[in-house]
């Protein structure tokens, strides 16, 4: 059968449908880069937004329209929003979590026949997303996540193992740890283990050039994980979701944490692995934010030395307790806090990759784009900075050294080819 693959959401979503495609090519079936060609339609969809379930929605119709192919809706919102699901799909086309092919028993999958990268389309991708866990312990209050996803539970080590064994095999030279609670991984598998006992079993057990972590909550990150990022294969960047840096929020958020916590968390980064460029999450506008809130969290952001991130603006998701809070914030108050935050965020990214200039890391290349009549290789340092090289050479899914030496008014890094 012919299958195409689409999908909503998160790397944790990129990873699913990554490990889904390679299962397809080893049972015999071909994979399609355009859906017109597709005799079945798998999208992968999210529920973390309206915007995102809406927009999962919009791709099935989008598909079913444009397309003869049978369309089968997988992941979160069928499994969040099943009504909504149903009113557009049938019962057999829709495939919820808690029936989908398990994900994370990468032993049952015999990948020894696959000999080349899936071909995915618009969603090809030169890094390799790597699902190492599901689900989350934590409850926050806003979100659908543990509706949509449950509890947390592992991939076993040995087995996560030999699938990047593979992926470098199939000439990945990236790969992305990712999960709902990245950092919960092991919790579940009784041996005491911890995501930084998976990171130095990666490290010593493969050959991948690069290993790099996609968000992870600050709790869950430890000084031993902290002191892994000595070694120069794991990228060193983290991406923090920090969401709000005022104790009443948090609180209300049902977050695990305190701004005397991120502090410390940041604090001891900095001590220990200066190197680190720190991203994250922040929400704005949850029920009963005040301006000393919105304050104590602009403070926070002022003095974290963070090289960027994303401002999100709180929208009640049915299902979550926020949804029922008092003290909703206007949307016109939200939209304003919004802004600001992400001017700050944008300012602090401007300033570290002025810091950045006239230095020099090791860039992955991924895609060829044209500005103006020139044409760049763009390509992502250690540090997660995007950056273009201009070159006459195939520079796809190649490593290189590259310094870093100019930024123009649209605050776009340019460097050039130093070494391989």
């Amino acid at each position: 059968m012919n299958i195409y693959f689409d999908m909503v959401g998160c790397r944790l979503n990129q990873a699913e449908i990554d490990l889904y495609a390679m299962k397809c090519l080893a049972e015999g079936d071909s994979l399609v880069s355009k859906a017109g060609d597709a005799e079945r339609i798998y999208v992968n969809t999210c529920c973390v937004t309206k915007k995102a379930a809406a927009d999962s929605r919009k791709m099935v119709r989008k598909y079913q329209r444009e397309t003869n192919a049978n369309v089968v809706a997988m992941g979160c919102w069928p499994s969040a929003m099943p009504e909504d699901a149903l009113s557009i799909l049938d019962a057999e086309d829709i495939i919820y979590n808690d029936e989908k092919f398990c994900l994370l028993e990468y032993g049952t999958i015999d990948l020894s026949e696959v000999k080349d990268k899936p071909k995915l389309g618009q969603r090809q991708r030169t890094r390799a997303f790597v699902k190492v866990q599901d689900g989350c312990l934590n409850q926050c209050a806003f979100c659908l996540t543990t509706i949509a996803r449950g509890r947390a539970r592992s991939a076993r080590q040995e087995d996560i193992v030999r699938y990047i064994n593979k992926l470098e095999k199939l000439g990945n030279k990236e790969i992305v740890l990712t999960g709902v609670q990245l950092g919960s991984w092991g919790v579940d598998l009784g041996e005491s283990l911890r995501i930084a006992d998976l990171i130095k079993t990666i490290l010593s057990e493969t050959g991948i050039p690069r290993i790099r972590l996609s968000s992870i909550e600050p709790w869950d990150i430890s000084k031993e994980l902290i002191n892994l990022f000595q070694n120069e294969r794991l990228c060193n960047h983290l991406h923090i979701p920090v969401q709000s840096a005022s104790d009443k929020i948090l609180k209300s958020m049902r977050r695990p944490s305190t701004r005397e916590k991120l502090e410390d968390l940041f604090s001891m980064i900095k001590k220990f692995a200066p190197n680190v460029a720190i991203t994250s999450d922040i929400l704005l506008g949850f029920p009963g934010e005040d301006q000393n809130d919105f304050n104590e969290t602009l403070s926070f952001i002022r003095n974290s030395g963070m090289s960027g991130g994303h401002v999100f603006s709180f929208s009640p998701m049915p299902g979550t307790v926020a949804e029922r809070m008092e003290g909703q914030v206007q949307s016109s108050i939200t939209k304003e806090r919004n802004k600001k935050a992400r001017d700050l965020l944008d300012q602090l990214s401007y300033k570290y990759k002025r810091k950045r200039l006239n230095t020099e890391d090791k860039v992955l290349f991924e895609s060829k784009l044209r500005i103006g009549e020139q044409f760049f290789w763009s390509g992502l340092t250690m540090d997660m900075l995007r950056v273009l090289v201009p070159s006459e050479l195939n520079l796809k899914n190649c490593i290189y050294r590259v310094e870093l030496d100019k930024m123009d008014e649209n605050g776009r890094l340019f460097g050039k080819v130093i070494s391989d």
